[in-house]
Formats: structure tokens, sequence, C-alpha cells
């Protein structure tokens, strides 16, 4: 059987790669404002902070699990169907369009097997996916 431990891994895994990589294209970006920027520096904090909470959740126990893997996983489809509505419907390019889209679809896929594995346990065995 495989560890229910996976999907959150992949989530969080994803989650840091992800955003924390962000943020060398929001410094690297001369056209943005200082507005622009802290918008967008604020949402890798978001990210990173929720990704850092399943982290001391699978780790300690607290806070708990299924509620923290939730959290992150709401946030996450959350802000993609927002934001990469938002992107599809702009005027960006057809390839801006496509790696977003992609980005888009790993991360609620990632978010929704992940949400999906914690709700599947009782909230007895969350415990027990801390320590495998």
């Amino acid at each position: 059987m495989r560890s229910p431990r996976l999907p959150i891994l992949v989530l969080v895994g994803w989650t840091l790669f992800l955003w924390v990589s962000r943020l060398r294209n929001v410094f690297a970006d001369d056209d943005l404002s200082t507005s622009g920027v802290v918008w967008r520096v604020v949402v890798v904090v978001v990210f990173v902070a929720f990704a850092g909470a399943v982290i001391a959740a699978l780790r300690t126990g607290r806070p708990p699990l299924g509620q923290t893997v939730q959290a992150l996983a709401l946030w996450t489809i959350l802000f993609w169907l927002v934001r990469g509505t938002a992107i599809l419907i702009d005027d960006h390019e057809a390839s801006f369009k496509a790696v977003h889209s992609a980005l888009m679809a790993v991360s609620i896929g990632a978010a929704a097997w992940a949400w999906s594995t914690v709700r599947a346990l009782s909230p007895d065995d969350h415990p027990a996916v801390a320590s495998r």
C-alpha cells in the first residue's frame, strides 16, 4: 500500500518549488512597480507559510494535519482558479497561457490528491501519517 504521506509531500514539494522559484522572476522583472513586487512577494509568503505549516504538522502533529493540508489545498485551488482564469482571459501570449495552464493543472491536481488523501483518513490515522 502506498504511503498516505506521498500526496502530502508532493503538494508541499511542488508548492515550495513553484513559489520559491517565483521569487527569482519577481525580482528580475524590472517592469514591476514596488506595489507589484510587494503583492507577488505576499502571495509567495502565503504559499510558503501554508507549506511550512503542513511540514510542522507532519513532524509534530500540530497544527492538525488534515486541517492544515486542506487549508493549503483550498488556498491552492482557489488561487489558481482565480489567477489562472485571469491569465487565460488577459492579453498574454499563447506560450505564457500554456505554461501557466500547466502550472495550474499540476497545482490543482496535487492539491486535490492531498485533500482526498487526508479526507479519507480518520482523525486517529493522522498521527500515524506523521510517524511513517
